[in-house]
């Protein structure tokens, strides 16, 4: 969307945009790639240094927690990952071959980049796989993992992060909206470290204001190697005060008798006062006001008659 205070602007908005739907996908020039965000794969590969590229497709980034790895020099995106559940999708809007990688195909670091990248994203069978179990305490989950070897032995002095992400099935928040950003509702992904607790169990607490499903990823890297995973899921599928579907006798009781109220009352006796005082206020002034008029007139009228006086005087 748009906003312009001026009419004359809007043919030159239909324009861009006419021109941005109108361009071909494919940009063809020669860039080099720009290292945008660390990763553990690019170590040794001298991707800085890499050759020039003849080409890509343009697209836009999806939204965090989606990462930007390499760029071109138009800042579009060249090799993008982001977490799907337990696993990684990886997106490098280049190509690997003799058209728009002629050089790449043979620079000495090729094969290295390229090995690094599938390795690294694929699942490893030389990684443990932990227990890890997650429950709902109250508002609070409780995440605990038992590092244990194969060996039996206790895995202690693990760097250990757990990866939160759910809602699963709502929609992420949109970038620049402010309800969004307040809609605990919406699919977000957080980060909470697991701490030792005890000899190999870890341990991560946080609140929960969502309902729905939680998919609950750790990893464990010692002298920040990959060690071992823990994959675990939560569901938080009700509000609590809609979970219990009969009545609370015992607080409408304990409520009752605080009101000097009654439980369960007969109908006949729901408006009985039962001996309760009721005070009501009767205003007086208007009876007095009447009385005060009367007792007027008939002074007036003894005053102007004067029915006494006539008797004298006939006697």
């Amino acid at each position: 969307s748009y906003l312009t205070n001026d009419p004359h602007n809007v043919p030159r908005i239909f324009m861009r945009e006419t021109t941005t739907v109108a361009r071909s996908a494919a940009v063809e020039e020669l860039f080099q790639p720009i290292v945008r965000s660390p990763a553990d794969f690019l170590r040794g590969t001298n991707v800085e240094n890499a050759p020039y590229l003849h080409g890509y497709v343009a697209t836009r980034m999806k939204p965090a927690p989606a990462q930007l790895v390499l760029e071109s020099d138009l800042q579009e995106p060249i090799l993008a990952r982001w977490r799907i559940g337990l696993g990684w999708s990886l997106a490098w809007t280049s190509d690997v071959k003799n058209r728009w990688a002629v050089e790449w195909v043979r620079w000495n670091g090729y094969s290295r980049f390229f090995a690094q990248m599938v390795r690294e994203h694929m699942r490893s069978r030389r990684r443990e796989r932990l227990d890890m179990s997650a429950e709902l305490r109250g508002d609070e989950v409780v995440a605990v993992v038992d590092a244990v070897s194969q060996e039996d032995l206790f895995l202690n002095g693990l760097e250990s992060t757990l990866r939160v992400e759910g809602p699963m099935g709502a929609r992420r928040p949109r970038e620049g909206h402010a309800e969004d950003a307040e809609n605990p509702q919406l699919r977000r992904v957080r980060e909470v470290p697991l701490r030792q607790v005890a000899p190999g169990r870890y341990e991560a607490r946080f609140p929960l204001d969502a309902y729905g499903s939680f998919v609950l990823t750790a990893e464990h890297r010692r002298e920040g190697r990959l060690v071992a995973e823990s994959a675990a899921q939560l569901a938080n599928p009700y509000p609590t005060e809609y979970r219990t579907f009969e009545p609370n006798e015992a607080l409408l009781a304990s409520v009752a008798s605080l009101t000097n109220g009654r439980v369960d009352p007969e109908v006949d006796v729901l408006f009985d006062a039962d001996g309760e005082s009721i005070r009501a206020h009767e205003e007086l002034w208007p009876t007095l006001l009447m009385i005060a008029l009367g007792l007027f007139l008939l002074d007036l009228l003894l005053r102007r008659v004067r029915l006494f006086d006539r008797e004298f005087r006939r006697g």
